[in-house]
């Protein structure tokens, strides 16, 4: 099914990655999803041997992610920034350093039913902004926000995917309610 929809766009900031322990922040709503971009970049090595393609090796590298919305809050900017907000001031410094954190999201498919997703592990660059004076005509200039996933350290995994019409998955209801693998009190999994 071709995906023609993008809504309830969430982030959590990851508080822990380790073999032992794995614990998220509550889910934060980030309104306004415009569009979503996922590019894993995968490595590959080749052998040949007598006269032909012997063997090959493929390995995930960094996930890369553009999510585009109509507005980012100073408040969310300086959560996924690493900044600081000091009398309503999103300040801003070359020292501040990007948390880690998960992104969810869900993509009406052309069915009619829903597919949910969650990146588990990214950190985001700091942020182009575009400005431009009002003319004859309206042209909008939404934040667009860059990140590089990547998978865990805890388990390895990188992305969850469930599609709403597969009879298997019944965490519709509670997708954003946590991340998956959340094992803090208020997570613990789906």
């Amino acid at each position: 099914m071709a995906q023609v929809g993008l809504k309830d766009l969430h982030f959590a900031l990851l508080i822990e990655d380790s073999q032992g322990n794995l614990t998220y922040e509550a889910p934060e709503p980030l309104i306004g999803a415009i569009n979503a971009t996922i590019n894993p970049t995968v490595n590959s090595q080749e052998l040949y041997a007598d006269d032909q393609l012997w063997e090959s090796v493929s390995a995930l590298g960094k996930i890369d992610v553009e999510i585009e919305t109509a507005d980012l809050p100073l408040q969310a900017r300086a959560k996924i920034g690493g900044h600081n907000i000091e009398n309503g001031v999103l300040i801003e410094k070359a020292s501040d350093i990007a948390p880690y954190l998960a992104l969810g999201f869900k993509s009406l498919k052309s069915n009619g039913a829903y597919r949910y997703l969650w990146l588990l592990k990214g950190t985001a660059e700091p942020m182009a902004e575009d400005y431009s004076t009002k003319a004859d005509s309206i042209d909008h200039k939404t934040p667009k926000l860059k990140l590089t996933f990547m998978p865990r350290a805890h388990d390895g995994q990188w992305k969850h995917t469930a599609d709403e019409d597969n009879d298997d998955f019944t965490g519709a209801d509670t997708w954003f309610d946590k991340v998956p693998g959340d094992m803090s009190e208020e997570g613990s999994g789906y």
